[in-house]
């Protein structure tokens, strides 16, 4: 799923026009300050859309001396004069909407400040304030285990100061002052017996950060329980962090590796210089900040093909490995995984997941669906997620894929083991 919230901003434009007093006391310099509000939205689209801010029109507009003074305020933007005479001096200026709540439903909140600026006689000035999302937000994604297994269940995010109840079928993102947050998933399931039982898992954002979204995915069975956050940035690779949770008895609920912390960045499933019971393989990037041991991890297939990795192999960060269907495959040093797992040409889910068995894997890694929208197709040269868009959010989108223009040691296009070709747009 990508998964990717983009910040809102708005351009408060403030202008000054200096002048000079014109009676009988002592001269005194001034300048005139004109303020134009205007808006700029970016929205990137995730699952929902964020919520538009208010009107700029209704954001709150104080001025300060650079002493932190408050020199003039008004309530609303709506409200200001043309023109605001204030003496030749250092100020800057505030401004924010007027919703700064401790946790609410769609409430972004923004606030922004200049930077200090001189009013002085016979001159123009202007400052530029950037209004940017000022509190953070929180959405919950029920998995679809989550939803078969459970007959009810819901999420509390709770600060110092609120709370927030997801219910099961809440999408709409939640918004809190930047305070450490506590969250408790409870989920009630129906035992053979007739009565019901409740599990629990629980966890917390100790620091979390204004301008980011944490969206917490609740992947849980009868006995079994994750859960995750990601942090969305605008218009960069969202950085990713994993919140252990835990169940009634305090165990972990989530696997030793991260959702998004190892990813599949290559994929070879039509080999055109060999057959495709030789020639076929896929690429595992770490995406993490430290080395990942591969062993026992399993490889899946359409949730039917599954693979254990037998073989003692230890990922370094941002480095890349070729699991292949034969040696022969490439000459990269990588591990085979036999006829366990084979790549059908029409596309097909393939999977990651944390130490388990074959018919009951733990924790899922990464997917990605091959052959979903938008990716592209390849006969004799692989399809390769662009080495520019290595995060968990952009590999599970088809658009950030492409086909490879590089030649391996078989003759056929691709990359294994190395960096991967850049997608031209």
């Amino acid at each position: 799923m990508k998964t990717r919230y983009a910040l809102l901003f708005c351009l408060l434009t403030v202008c000054f026009t200096s002048c000079q007093k014109e009676d009988n006391s002592p001269a005194t310099e001034t300048g005139t300050l004109h303020i134009d509000i205007g808006l700029f939205i970016r929205v990137n689209e995730v699952n929902n859309t964020l919520k538009s801010t208010q009107q700029t029109e209704d954001f709150k507009v104080i001025i300060y001396r650079k002493d932190g003074t408050e020199e003039r305020s008004f309530e609303s933007a709506s409200e200001m004069p043309e023109l605001i005479e204030l003496e030749a001096g250092e100020y800057y200026v505030e401004a924010h909407s007027d919703n700064n709540l401790p946790a609410a439903f769609e409430n972004p909140y923004y606030y922004g400040i200049s930077d200090v600026f001189t009013i002085s006689g016979n001159m123009q000035q202007s400052v530029l304030v950037n209004c940017e999302l000022a509190n953070t937000m929180v959405s919950i994604v029920y998995s679809e285990q989550t939803r078969n297994s459970f007959t009810d269940y819901m999420t509390t995010v709770s600060s110092a100061l609120g709370s927030l109840v997801f219910l099961k079928d809440e999408t709409r993102p939640g918004y809190f002052q930047t305070l450490p947050l506590n969250i408790l998933v409870e989920l009630a399931y129906m035992k053979p017996n007739g009565l019901t039982e409740t599990k629990t898992i629980s966890g917390s954002i100790p620091e979390p950060l204004a301008k980011r979204h944490y969206e917490i995915h609740v992947d849980a069975s009868i006995n079994e329980g994750t859960a995750m956050f990601r942090i969305m940035l605008d218009e960069t690779a969202p950085e990713v962090e994993i919140i252990g949770l835990t169940d009634d008895a305090d165990n972990p609920q989530n696997g030793s590796i991260g959702y998004g912390e190892l990813l599949i960045s290559e994929i070879m499933y039509d080999p055109s210089a060999q057959s495709d019971t030789e020639g076929e393989w896929f690429e595992i990037y770490n995406n993490s900040d430290r080395a990942i041991s591969l062993q026992n991890l399993i490889l899946g297939r359409d949730d039917v093909n599954m693979h254990i990795i037998t073989d003692a192999v230890e990922l370094l960060p941002g480095t890349y490995f070729v699991c292949a269907r034969t040696l022969q495959a490439t000459d990269a040093t990588g591990y085979v995984y036999g006829t366990d797992i084979t790549l059908t040409n029409t596309g097909a889910v393939l999977a990651l997941y944390n130490t388990g068995t074959e018919s009951e894997p733990s924790a899922l890694i990464f997917s990605v669906d091959y052959g979903g929208d938008s990716f592209p197709s390849g006969s004799g040269k692989s399809i390769s997620l662009n080495p520019y868009l290595l995060s968990a959010a952009d590999a599970v989108s088809g658009i950030s894929w492409c086909t490879s223009t590089s030649i391996y040691s078989t003759g056929d296009l691709g990359t294994p083991g190395q960096v991967n070709d850049v997608c031209n747009p």
